[in-house]
């Protein structure tokens, strides 16, 4: 049978915002202003020397206020699906898919065309990781995308566990 786990997150509205440069582009904003609750299910599945996950987060924005306008970003759906290959000494290589779907917005209860994002990337990687840490340093890549940006990242994760 697989690990089964339930998952609670919610975001909070953090960074820039509000007040953006027009002639930047919406490259100065960082966040968007809402408290997003946010509810998932993980799966794992250990077939040695793999281990298999899928997780679904379905993301609930609550509406809140941007340069004084009441907006009410869409509704999100969020799917991962990895593969992690065992090596020794507690190193392993991971490859990951990841799909993100986001319905349009509204702004003063009108639905804004065309401001709904899609997107799938790719990411391959390799980690490190004993009872309480785990380090993964991968390399990401946007396959497609709809009303997003198609980015190549470098990224580095780093948890530890109490």
């Amino acid at each position: 049978m697989p690990y089964i786990t339930g998952l609670f997150q919610i975001k909070f509205p953090t960074g820039k915002y509000q007040k953006l440069d027009p002639d930047k582009l919406g490259t100065d904003s960082f966040g968007n202003g809402a408290y997003e609750p946010a509810l998932g299910l993980i799966f794992t599945k250990n077939l040695k020397p793999f281990a298999f996950h899928l997780d679904t987060i379905y993301t609930y924005p609550i509406k809140t206020k941007v340069d004084g306008i009441k907006t009410k970003y869409g509704k999100a759906i969020n799917s991962d699906f990895a593969v992690e290959y065992f090596l020794p000494k507690g190193f392993n290589l991971m490859l990951e898919f990841n799909g993100f779907l986001q319905a349009d917005k509204k702004e003063e209860d009108k639905k804004i065309p065309a401001s709904d994002t899609k997107y799938f990337l790719v990411s391959g990687g390799i980690g490190w990781s004993n009872e309480k840490v785990q380090l993964l340093l991968d390399y990401q890549r946007t396959i497609w995308a709809e009303n997003a940006d198609a980015n190549d990242s470098y990224v580095f994760t780093f948890v530890y566990t109490f």
